[in-house]
């Protein structure tokens, strides 16, 4: 097996750390035997594979996305996940929890019942939003036009027009003007101060943005018959629900990472605006960092917001002062 490091996927950042996991579970799809860990030093995501270097990687992803059918948007999925929008209707994914039954049922003709789950990862007839519909992921935030389609479609045509955005994926990210980067990076909305020219935009990264999506299917998403909930999603006493992740250093499969998403000692509660989250039952996994994000909304916007890093207070009985880790990487990329 090789150890090959994906220089651009920190996963102290929730797209890196998202994007990482796509990759893993892409190529593990394709049925090329890959493990994932984290640098203890640097954080970044290390791929332990079958495969002989990082330029073999990134052929591979290229011809997933190259399988990918013209009228498609997921690979193995079939064409009509998600349902396509027409013009400027609603969003046909959006449907009352009593036409989750029709969605699933158009989504099963795909190898092994993929579309299903696909759409078992975005929306769950378990909660409602608050028109009464079956609620969506929180790692999904549509703003004004955009759909569950265009969530897939729009990183996708950026990939398929030009293959050298997910080679820069894995080595440096390529941000695009213009492009939201479906909201899974605060950086991707540029502020007039930010900007050469004083100019306010989007400048999202198509590349790990895909790989990110491709992730999804690792979160499951449920509810109490009201609200929603999402692996790696915790109330943390705050107004909004808290995106929390742990980073490893011994390299696991795709199961043993959904356990480690899903254990019970992942934990976060606020303190004041810190986020405490305690690592005992935690360090026993080779858990060496817990890093989280928030829905950051956006002033005279009216969506959910941007998925932006929040500090993280580390704390363990063994080790009673609290750690400090910054969930971002200091590079603005």
């Amino acid at each position: 097996m090789s150890v090959i490091d994906l220089p651009a996927l920190d996963g102290r950042a929730a797209l890196g750390f998202l994007a990482a996991l796509g990759a893993t579970r892409l190529l593990n799809e394709a049925e090329i035997p890959t493990k994932l860990a984290w640098s203890p030093v640097t954080a970044i995501a290390q791929l332990h594979t079958s495969l002989v270097d990082l330029d073999a990687v990134i052929v591979t992803l290229e011809e997933i996305v190259e399988g990918i059918a013209d009228d498609a948007v997921i690979p193995g999925a079939p064409a009509a996940v998600p349902v396509p929008k027409i013009g400027v209707a609603a969003d046909p994914m959006r449907v009352p929890r009593t036409g989750m039954r029709d969605l699933l049922t158009a989504a099963a003709g795909s190898i092994e019942g993929t579309g299903t789950g696909w759409v078992m990862s975005l929306l769950t007839d378990l909660a409602v939003d608050k028109s009464g519909r079956a609620d969506i992921t929180p790692f999904a935030a549509p703003s004004g036009q955009q759909s569950f389609r265009t969530m897939f479609a729009k990183p996708l045509e950026y990939l398929r027009s030009n293959p050298g955005h997910l080679r820069s994926a894995l080595t440096g990210w390529r941000r695009v003007d213009g492009y939201s980067g479906e909201y899974l990076d605060h950086r991707a909305i540029r502020s007039a101060a930010d900007h050469p020219e004083g100019i306010s935009n989007e400048y999202g990264a198509p590349g790990p943005t895909w790989l990110a999506l491709m992730a999804l299917p690792m979160f499951r998403v449920t509810g109490d018959g009201t609200d929603v909930a999402c692996t790696g999603w915790h109330d943390a006493g705050g107004r909004r629900p808290v995106f929390v992740w742990p980073l490893w250093e011994p390299a696991l499969d795709l199961a043993a990472i959904q356990a480690l998403l899903e254990h019970p000692a992942i934990r976060a509660t606020t303190n004041g605006s810190l986020l405490d989250v305690s690592i005992d039952g935690l360090t026993a996994h080779g858990v060496f960092l817990v890093a989280a994000a928030i829905r950051r909304p956006i002033p005279d916007r009216k969506f959910e917001g941007v998925l932006a890093p929040v500090t993280v207070h580390i704390r363990s009985i063994a080790d009673a002062s609290p750690r400090v880790t910054a969930t971002s990487p200091p590079s603005t990329r």
